[in-house]
């Protein structure tokens, strides 16, 4: 496994094990206060967001710190055009799941559902996309795309 499928893989991972426990947690806080419910979604994905970003960049220095000492695969110095490629190609594939799922929750208030239902269809739209962006990554550095 290369470099940047490794990286890939170790992304999501933390990506999966993050949101799923701020998720549940999050359930926790809406089955509690029913009146807040607008607050409530709106500081999840505000708490997703920073915790995502934050952690990313805490999982990339571990993983390149522990794959320099324990791997002959270093991390590329430069980026040719196929990495731009892929890159390019996983951003397509997320953009276009997030696009999707952001019409499905407008297409769930437009049928008259609770709320809740819109930002429960926009939290696991976030989440799905961004497990196919790594998984696109992983799929076409593997494949060599």
């Amino acid at each position: 496994m290369i470099y940047q499928s490794k990286k890939a893989l170790i992304l999501l991972v933390s990506n999966v094990v993050i949101f799923f426990y701020l998720y549940l947690g999050h359930l926790n806080k809406l089955q509690l206060n029913q009146a807040d419910v607008l607050s409530l979604w709106g500081g999840f994905f505000l708490t997703l967001l920073f915790v995502l970003v934050i952690s990313n960049i805490v999982v990339l220095i571990i993983f390149n710190l522990l794959n320099n000492m324990f791997s002959k695969n270093k991390a590329p110095t430069i980026s040719d055009e196929r990495d731009r490629l892929i890159e390019l190609r996983a951003v397509r594939n997320f953009c276009f799941l997030l696009a999707f799922g952001f019409f499905l929750a407008m297409g769930a208030l437009a049928i008259h559902q609770p709320i809740s239902t819109m930002f429960t269809i926009l939290a696991f739209t976030v989440f799905v996309s961004d497990v196919i962006s790594y998984v696109s990554y992983i799929f076409y550095y593997e494949r060599g795309y």
